[in-house]
């Protein structure tokens, strides 16, 4: 695994240095790739569940302070959500 990082690690100073985007395509750059997205996936997947269980709260609860507080929490998820996909 090292050895892959260190590979791909080079591989990435390489392109971005040569035209600002990491362009290649070895087996090691594909390996840390997936394992990026691997672990986005697993960051969003619960802040995703845990909108949709307050969208359900939200459709049955009256307004009131109760309503505002889940409300700001739906949208703080919403903002971490956002933050996670932009990494």
């Amino acid at each position: 695994m090292r050895q892959i990082k260190a590979t791909a690690d080079a591989h990435m100073q390489r392109d971005i240095e040569a035209g600002r985007k990491w362009t290649c395509e070895c087996e090691s750059c594909h390996e840390i790739r997936s394992l990026v997205g691997m672990e986005k996936m697993l960051e969003v997947r619960p802040l995703a569940r845990e909108i949709r269980q307050i969208e359900d709260q939200l459709q049955s609860m009256p307004n009131g302070p109760e309503m505002q507080d889940l409300m700001q929490r739906y949208l703080a998820l919403y903002d971490k959500l956002a933050a996670v996909v932009a990494k």
